[in-house]
């Protein structure tokens, strides 16, 4: 049916065209089914002519309203094209969130066109230079694009597809429109601001009270299950005039009723406490969050891992497993507990009362019933609901704001600064837009924040440095719970590029810990010992001082050498000096590094070599434990292990002995 609707209003031959308009073709399509998608508010029906679309699995719908016929006609013609041909025969076609939002920035011009008494997005074609020089400039001041940047970028956007499809066709009129763009578009990029790194109090406040609020949920659950399932039996039994207004069940004795009302403070806002423990402990998108199945959660080896799906840079889907902390798996399977419960209720409540509830209702629980997404089950006390919801809304349970205010203090703003996002909105429509903080104003929260945040505390705590993050997501000590596991390759380069923003601040902290234990002798590894050497060349004498002819302090040396440090790697274990001429890039596998002049380690990468000790020794201890035919076959990774092992002892070795020297 798509298929031959393209065809009604495309010409597809290598390139595409719109078919002219006309107003019997249009109503002839009018009442062509495009899709059915599954709502809680029941099956929603697109026709041609309707004002939205909706296709089923997708969260938002593209929409056509307030625009006549005509445009209208250009406007669906133009989604149809993307979501089926792409930029052109035999192309990839465009993801439904590129779509909606070309066809939502295209209608906004083209509705502002209407008002000029243009009628179409094919006149800009044929107007007169000089009354579209006129047109796009009003268009750009009526709508204060000045400050309101990125509306150039929509509209420089659109213009692609514009041409793609024919509707503008003339050089010289695409020449004019990126003349009075570009400036716009150029002063975009120097406004953009990177999105603020929650601060380290403030999300260790905030942690502290999901984790506290998990455990009584956790504690009372047993007791609130059992009311629950209780309550959920005895659904058959009511009559069917109990339920001809809403699906409360008044099936409880007084005692229960009160226990109830007691247990359910532990659970009411449980989904918003779990909610920001999985962003603040996986990385994830918060599309990829709010994607989560109620069997989301397992574990494998004594490792935590969430299992979720990346859609935003793959064509399709692509399942993702997420290495998590405890209490976010934790978190995780409470929920799914939970959920279950609800959605046996709905079943319930659909089998014994669908011709007593009404609509709105029935509904609502015929989504919730063959639903399993995470988020989407509202724990009521004595009813069942469900939501759709995707994005994060004012009053949704995903805004953190409504769950954490968390004034600022100096030190969080001085955190801030020194990373470069000592803003409180990255926003350019919010009020707060590049508005510093003050001490008292409570933090911004926003759900990208936990992302950035995510890489930010891996890189900062030596849990990964940036090659680690830039060469595999997955190779950490097991015991390191906050890291990636399998990652889509565009979702890893993405985070890539949130921790190179810090990498500047990292190579001054680096230096600033190489240099601090130096200066007390407690550098490991060949080229720990060259290092102190070599700054007691450049600091002569005065070493103990810290002072120089070419340095007058410390401080001085350090800005030195972390400007001219490019080839500097931060590992896990240690770090490397010799930078992208290393071909050693198996960090997990650090037995190949101790004995290079490039490598140093420090008494802050003491506790990863223990990690790797106590390893080594256990899987070689279960190693002796195979029986005496199979051990042969496993010679390579015992002595891989017993590589590690040497290593791991002559680095312990080294740092303890300096620092009970010291």
């Amino acid at each position: 049916m798509i298929h031959d609707l393209v065809g009604a209003v495309l010409n597809v031959d290598g390139v595409i065209r719109l078919q002219p308009y006309s107003v019997e073709k249009y109503q002839g399509l009018a009442s062509t089914v495009l899709w059915q998608a599954n709502r809680n508010t029941g099956v929603k029906v697109s026709r041609y002519s309707d004002d939205s679309w909706l296709r089923d699995g997708e969260k938002t719908s593209i929409t056509f309203n307030q625009a006549n016929e005509k445009l209208g006609y250009e406007l669906r013609a133009i989604a149809l094209g993307m979501l089926t041909h792409g930029a052109g025969e035999g192309m990839q076609p465009v993801k439904w969130g590129t779509t909606k939002r070309i066809i939502r920035c295209s209608k906004r011009f083209g509705i502002w066109l209407q008002a000029q008494n243009i009628r179409s997005l094919y006149q800009l074609d044929t107007l007169p230079p000089l009354r579209l020089r006129h047109l796009i400039s009003k268009f750009l001041s009526e709508n204060n694009a000045t400050k309101h940047v990125h509306i150039a970028q929509e509209v420089s956007s659109a213009l692609y597809w514009w041409q793609q499809y024919g509707i503008i066709k003339s050089a010289e009129r695409v020449d004019l429109f990126n003349e009075l763009l570009s400036p716009l578009i150029a002063l975009k990029s120097s406004l953009r601001q990177k999105h603020a790194v929650i601060p380290t109090r403030i999300m260790k406040l905030m942690l502290k009270e999901c984790e506290e609020q998990l455990e009584l949920a956790e504690r009372h659950f047993d007791q609130w299950q059992a009311i629950q399932l209780g309550l959920n039996n005895r659904i058959a039994g009511l009559k069917p005039g109990h339920f001809n207004r809403d699906t409360f069940i008044d099936a409880l004795s007084e005692t229960e009723a009160e226990k109830l009302n007691h247990l359910h403070t532990y659970f009411d806002r449980i989904r918003r406490y779990v909610f920001v423990l999985v962003m603040a402990y996986s990385g994830m998108r918060h599309s990829e969050s709010m994607a989560l199945e109620d069997d989301a959660a397992f574990s494998r080896d004594g490792i935590y891992y969430l299992r979720s799906e990346l859609s935003k840079t793959t064509d399709g889907s692509q399942a993702l497993e997420w290495v998590v902390s405890e209490q976010a798996y934790r978190g995780v399977k409470l929920l799914g507990m939970m959920n279950a419960i609800y959605r046996e209720r709905a079943k319930q409540l659909i089998q014994y009362y669908s011709k007593s509830l009404p609509e709105n209702r029935l509904l609502d629980l015929q989504f919730g019933a063959k639903d399993n997404k995470l988020f989407r089950v509202k724990h009521t006390k004595q009813s069942a609901w469900f939501s759709n919801q995707s994005k994060a809304t004012k009053n949704g349970f995903n805004n953190v704001n409504t769950l954490f205010s968390i004034p600022v203090t100096q030190a969080d703003i001085e955190q801030l600064e020194t990373l470069g996002c000592n803003v409180q909105s990255v926003s350019a429509t919010s009020k707060k837009f590049r508005l510093p903080y003050k001490v008292g104003i409570p933090f911004n929260f926003t759900s990208h924040q936990f992302r950035h945040t995510f890489a930010w505390f891996i890189v900062a705590n030596r849990l990964g440095d940036l090659d680690d993050i830039k060469y595999q997501y997955k190779h950490l000590e097991s015991s390191m719970t906050l890291v990636y596991s399998h990652r889509g390759y565009d979702s890893m380069a993405e985070l890539v590029r949130l921790t190179e923003s810090f990498e500047a601040y990292l190579t001054e902290q680096a230096m600033t810990d190489m240099v601090s234990a130096a200066e007390q002798g407690h550098l490991a590894g060949r080229g720990g010992q060259k290092f102190i050497e070599r700054l007691k060349m450049i600091l002569g004498d005065d070493f103990e001082s810290g002072s120089s002819p070419h340095f007058t302090n410390i401080q001085e040396l350090l800005a030195y050498t972390a400007k001219h440090s490019s080839n500097f790697r931060g590992l896990s274990h240690g770090y490397c000096t010799k930078g992208t001429g290393c071909k050693v890039r198996n960090a997990a596998d650090p037995s190949h590094c101790i004995n290079c002049d490039s490598y140093i380690a420090t008494p802050k990468h003491l506790p990863h070599w223990l990690v790797i000790k106590q390893r080594c020794e256990q899987q070689l201890a279960a190693f002796e434990r195979f029986p005496e035919d199979m051990q042969p076959r496993f010679a390579s990774f015992k002595g891989a292990l017993t590589d590690n092992l040497h290593a791991a002892n002559q680095i312990i070795a080294q740092l303890q002995i300096k620092i009970k020297e010291a």
